[in-house]
């Protein structure tokens, strides 16, 4: 196999210069949605969050937009693994409400990106599907220049890899989560597992969700992953449930196979044990193991994204080029912060900073 293989890892900051909301903004970003555009969300949708928050959180209403999503989810998710109430909701009520954050998380990024400025993205897909094309007509085993990890929910990367593939590459190439999926849709050819069109002579363009995406569902019964090119069935399913249709098929339509999203959210009891998300992180291991160069594009390497930084600290090579781009005056506080993260984590093998933002950088990128 050709060793010359870029990875390239992308945070929230790499969606922010097309308007995507930071994480630390979701809250606020419903109730800014929700005062200016009230009917995108579901009738007393916000009205029940806030309750929740005044109530069982026993936050004051003034407090509200400064909430971190970690004080939200975690305590959840502990009593939900734990199968214990949370104060005064039952088990089943702790699980309606996070489904009901779930929802109004999703439909906040879907408002946020519906007339985002991504042209940057629709140039990087074009860059990393036409590099991936090397690999069609069986010659992955070769060649496998590039794959991108990804952090984010959003689908504006997989929207344009997509559209790239719909346009230049019809029946030859497919988005490749390197895991096990089935199109949402029946009949949708242009959805299938990365090694399937592989075998066919097609290729792949590698994308690995880290923490899932809101085109995805999946079955709690028979654990299949369903993916939607077309629809952000993650949100849908809030107010319109559908069952797995294999399931439907074995066992008849019944409430233990509704469709579920499994977007991993911000928490400190993140939970990897989904068969689905094993396989994305080992695939991610071994993205990165291959990899020369990492480009880490608006990702901070927080500290508590332990997951993440175990991964990169037993799978990075010692001789891997490490580049970070991100955005801001190299004497500002929070840039100086996030260089010392970088080298004091990858140590000998120096991080190299591009600091005019993901568009600069991708430009910079095509140029080349």
């Amino acid at each position: 196999m050709v060793t010359d293989k870029t990875v390239y890892i992308v945070g929230a900051g790499f969606s922010k210069e097309a308007s995507a909301p930071a994480q630390e903004d979701l809250v606020k970003k419903i109730f800014e949605i929700d005062r200016d555009h009230p009917q995108e969300f579901e009738d007393n949708s916000v009205q029940k969050f806030r309750a929740f928050l005044t109530n069982v959180l026993l936050v004051p209403r003034k407090l509200h937009d400064s909430i971190p999503l970690e004080d939200i989810f975690t305590p959840l998710d502990r009593c939900i693994a734990d199968n214990v109430s949370f104060r005064n909701l039952s088990v089943k009520d702790t699980l309606n409400t996070r489904d009901l954050i779930y929802y109004l998380i999703g439909k906040t990024l879907e408002c946020t990106l519906r007339s985002s400025a991504k042209d940057y993205i629709d140039q990087f897909a074009k860059y990393i599907t036409d590099k991936s094309s090397a690999r069609k007509g069986h010659r992955y085993a070769n060649l496998d220049p590039v794959s991108v990890i990804s952090t984010n929910w959003d689908t504006l990367l997989d929207d344009s890899i997509k559209s790239q593939i719909s346009t230049h590459y019809p029946n030859n190439a497919v988005v490749d989560y390197c895991c096990h999926f089935s199109s949402f849709e029946p009949n949708d050819q242009s959805v299938m597992p990365g090694l399937e069109m592989l075998g066919l002579g097609g290729f792949s363009v590698k994308l690995l969700k880290l923490h899932g995406s809101l085109n995805w569902l999946q079955c709690p019964k028979c654990l299949r992953l369903y993916v939607d090119f077309h629809n952000r069935i993650a949100i849908e399913q809030y107010m319109t449930p559908v069952n797995c249709r294999y399931c439907d098929a074995q066992f008849g339509k019944q409430g233990s196979h509704k469709l579920i999203s499994n977007l991993i959210m911000p928490t400190f009891l993140k939970n990897f044990s989904n068969p689905q998300y094993k396989l994305i992180w080992q695939a991610a291991g071994i993205e990165l193991s291959e990899a020369t160069r990492i480009v880490f594009i608006g990702y901070s390497l927080p500290q508590a994204d332990f997951e993440m930084r175990q991964l990169l600290a037993r799978m990075v090579r010692k001789d891997a080029r490490i580049v970070v781009v991100d955005y801001g005056d190299p004497n500002d506080q929070l840039i100086t912060e996030k260089r010392k993260r970088y080298e004091v984590f990858f140590g000998k093998r120096k991080p190299e900073f591009f600091l005019e933002g993901a568009r600069q950088y991708i430009l910079n990128l095509l140029e080349e």
